[in-house]
Order: C-alpha cells, then structure tokens, then sequence
C-alpha cells in the first residue's frame, strides 16, 4: 500500500462546462499533487468530456456514465472509481480558495490519525454576495458531543467542504435530495466519531440558479418528507439545549432583526 494515492478528487459532472473549467483550473494550480481526479459524468453531450481531454497534465479518470445516475447517485458513483486514502468530493461548480488548500485539507487528516473525517470554512460565492461560513466554538462542541444536532442546521456545509478516510462502506442515500449530506454526515461521524476543522476559508462555493438546493429550497412538501423520513430512517436524538439555542440563534433573533428594520424605516 505504500504507493497508493493520497487523495482521490471526486467531481460528479453534469453539463456546467464553464464552472467545471474553474474547479479544474482550481485543482490544476494546487502544491500538493499527490492526487488523482475521479469525473463521473451524467451530462447528455460530451462536453465535459471534450475539456476534460484538455487537462493532459492532470491525473483525470473519466467515466461516462452511459445512463444518467442521478443526484446523490453520481456522487458515490465517484467516490466507487476512488482508489485513494482520503476522498475530496468537489461539485463541479466550487473551487479551491488558493493554491494551497488541497494540502491544507490533508494535513487535518494527516495531522489527526484519530479522526476520519475533516472540514472547513468557506465563502458562498454568488454574483451579488459573498458569505463566510463559519461554525462558532459552542457549535463545534455540541457537533463533537453528537452529530445528530446537524438535523437542526448544516453546521458544516457542502460536500465540498469536507474531507474524509476513503473507508468504502458509508455513501450518499440515493432517496434524499435537501438532506442528503446532512444524512450522510451523521451516519459518518456515529460510525466514525470525532473530527478535525479548520476556519481557514479552503472552498468557494459556487451559487447559482441552478444548484439543485436552490431548486428544492421553496418545496415545503419535500423538505417536510425528507425530515421524516430522516427522524425515522436514524432515530435521532438532537440533545436537549442545542434545539433551544438553535432556534434562538437562527430564528428568534432574526425575527427580531427584521422587525427592528421595520421600526426604523
């Protein structure tokens, strides 16, 4: 095993040329290059493939997917074809925030054998907006004592954000859609506690349109399905004094917000 490859870069592709260009842009410029680059592409065309092609210098395993899998299913699709110690999921249209990240992702791994799972900060990144994401300290402590908090709120983010040990027995629920990572991410650290963060910005998270969260965001019915059928499917058990400060934090307290607005105006 002493040649095996550190990091297997996984992108589910689908269409999106040009922001699929900046991700490999992104990863082409990275220091650390102990890496391979998995793309599972559902796109219809081969456009993906023709710029693929374009990348000799990158280390790209291409697989075309000869029947579109699907979100979530494309996702493990990729993470299946990776041979590497540590898997980096990279959606097609994030990217790396410099040319160090990618080494700065395996070091909290490196760095922490004792953990299997890692991530980090990063900036939403939209035409008109730019937002940090980053956990507070009270939150990454509820989050180390238990996971099941990430039903309430996504204290971690996209599957951009993360790194984790390629451990081949834990992927993405092919039935959810608005809460696939959420899931994914409490069945990971139950199996595999613990895990190591830095608030260093790593990603930029592409916004647009498009994005299938922004698609599902208004679809009370399937938001409301899909916490179901979490609660059910992973018996969870949120604590006792998170849910009151997640409702103060990310509810009461904007609330408040909003009507001192209006008093003002």
């Amino acid at each position: 095993m002493a040649d095996r490859i550190k990091v297997s870069i996984c992108i589910p592709a689908y269409k999106q040329f040009f922001t699929l260009k900046r991700c490999l842009d992104s990863i082409a410029s990275q220091n650390y290059t102990d890496y391979e680059v998995i793309i599972s592409d559902d796109s219809p065309n081969n456009d993906i493939q023709n710029l693929v092609d374009t990348y000799q210098n990158l280390p790209v395993i291409y697989h075309k997917n000869t029947k579109a899998l699907g979100s979530p299913e494309n996702w493990n699709h990729a993470i299946r074809l990776a041979s590497g110690e540590y898997i980096k999921i990279m959606h097609h249209d994030d990217w790396f925030a410099s040319s160090a990240s990618l080494q700065q992702f395996v070091e909290l791994l490196d760095k922490h054998p004792e953990v299997s799972f890692g991530f980090s900060a990063c900036k939403d990144m939209g035409v008109n907006q730019i937002i940090s994401r980053h956990p507070n300290v009270f939150e990454l402590k509820s989050l180390r004592k238990n996971p099941d908090i990430l039903a309430l709120g996504n204290l971690i983010g996209a599957p951009s954000v993360t790194i984790f040990r390629n451990h081949s027995d834990i992927f993405f629920d092919k039935q959810l859609i608005w809460l696939v990572d959420i899931e994914f991410y409490i069945r990971f650290l139950r199996k595999y506690p613990g895990f190591a963060y830095t608030s260093a910005d790593l990603i930029n998270i592409g916004l647009s349109e498009n994005q299938i969260t922004n698609q599902c965001k208004d679809d009370k019915e399937l938001i409301q399905k899909e916490k179901d059928y979490l609660s059910q499917k992973l018996n969870l058990q949120d604590g006792t004094f998170y849910p009151g400060y997640h409702h103060l934090k990310n509810v009461f307290i904007p609330e408040i917000k909003k009507k001192v607005k209006r008093i003002w105006k």
